[in-house]
């Protein structure tokens, strides 16, 4: 599920028009026929990253937030 589904289709019909043969949009089978050996593990590894220093941030915060409702 695509946010601009439209847009997107539209321009690949007008790629299609311009480049009939060599215009193919990765679909899940592709990109896992370019994947290598290890991609998935860094992709995890990226993942885990980016969204854990945030999420023990926010964890953190309201920790403190709860510990100064109950302290004060």
């Amino acid at each position: 599920m695509i946010i601009f589904q439209r847009k997107f289709d539209r321009s690949i019909d007008y790629l299609k028009e311009k480049n009939p043969d060599e215009v193919k949009p990765l679909s899940d089978e592709l990109l896992g026929q370019k994947l290598e050996k290890n991609d998935a593990r860094a992709m995890v590894i990226s993942a885990m990253i980016t969204i854990l220093p945030v999420a023990l941030i926010v964890l953190v915060a309201l920790s403190l937030l709860g510990y100064w409702f109950v302290v004060r």
